[in-house]
C-alpha cells in the first residue's frame, strides 16, 4: 500500500471505518494500551505516537489520560487533518502537537512512552524497519514503555492462503462488503510488508528494546510491550 493512498481525501474518509472491520478487538486494543501506559507513564507524561494520522488512537489515549501530552507524527497531511479535527471536537487539541513527517523528524525527547499501531507493516524489512524502531527507542527515556501493534503473517508459509481467507471472513462478519473484503485481502497480500511475528520481536530486540512481551493478539494482528 503506497503513501499516495493516505494522501487521497476520499480514501482517507473510507479508511476511517476499515480498522473496525479488519482488525479484531480494535477498540479493545486501545483499552489494553491505555491500561499499560497508566502502569508506566507519569500523570503528566509525554507520549510519542507514530502513525498518528486519523487520530483514532490519539483520541482514545487522550481520553484515557486527561493530563497526558502527545506528539503525533504522520507523513500524510489529510490523515493529520482528520486527527486535528477529531481532537478539537473532544477538546484535546491543546495537549497534542501534530507533525507531518517521519520519526526522524520528531523531537529528540526524551518521551515517557511511545506507540506505533498498525503502521510498521507498511515499512519494508530492508533496514528501514529496524531504523524506524531505533529512531523511536532513541527518543525514549531509559526504561520507558513502547507499545507496538502490527500485522504479522508469514508469506512463505503454506498457511498464508488460509490466513488471508480468515482476514476476509472476519471483515465480512463485521459488516464489510464482500467485494471490499476480497479486494483488501489482495492489497494486503501484495503491497503490505508482512513478516512473521518472530521477526518483529527480533527487530525490537535488535533496536535496543528489552523485556519484550506480547499483550494482545487478534488473528493476524499482534501487540507487544517493550522497554527502552
Amino acid at each position: 500500500m503506497n503513501q499516495g493512498f493516505f494522501d487521497d481525501p476520499e480514501k482517507v474518509a473510507a479508511y476511517e471505518q476499515g480498522p473496525r472491520w479488519f482488525i479484531p478487538a480494535y477498540e479493545a486494543s486501545h483499552d489494553m494500551a491505555a491500561v499499560l501506559l497508566h502502569e508506566f507513564v507519569p500523570e503528566t507524561g509525554h507520549i510519542l505516537v507514530v502513525g498518528a494520522g486519523g487520530g483514532i488512537e490519539l483520541a482514545a489515549l487522550a481520553k484515557a489520560g486527561p493530563d497526558w501530552r502527545f506528539t503525533g507524527i504522520d507523513p500524510a497531511k489529510p490523515m493529520l487533518d482528520m486527527a486535528e479535527a477529531r481532537l478539537a471536537a473532544m477538546g484535546a487539541a491543546e495537549r497534542v502537537a501534530l507533525i507531518q513527517g517521519y520519526v526522524a523528524d520528531a523531537p529528540a525527547g526524551p518521551f515517557d512512552a511511545a506507540t506505533c499501531f498498525l503502521t510498521l507493516h507498511f515499512v519494508p524489512d530492508d533496514g528501514s524497519r529496524l531504523a524506524l524502531l531505533e529512531d523511536i527507542r532513541r527518543r525514549l527515556r531509559p526504561g520507558a514503555p513502547f507499545l507496538l501493534i502490527n500485522g504479522c503473517l508469514d508469506k512463505t508459509s503454506a498457511r498464508f492462503g488460509r490466513d488471508m481467507a480468515r482476514y476476509s471472513a472476519f471483515a465480512r462478519f463485521k459488516g464489510a462488503p464482500a467485494e471490499m473484503a476480497t479486494m483488501a485481502a489482495t492489497t494486503v497480500a501484495q503491497q503490505v510488508h508482512l513478516l512473521p511475528a518472530s521477526r518483529d520481536e527480533a527487530l525490537l530486540t535488535e533496536a535496543g528494546f528489552h523485556s519484550v512481551e506480547q499483550f494482545y493478539r487478534g488473528l493476524w494482528v499482534h501487540g507487544w510491550l517493550a522497554h527502552a
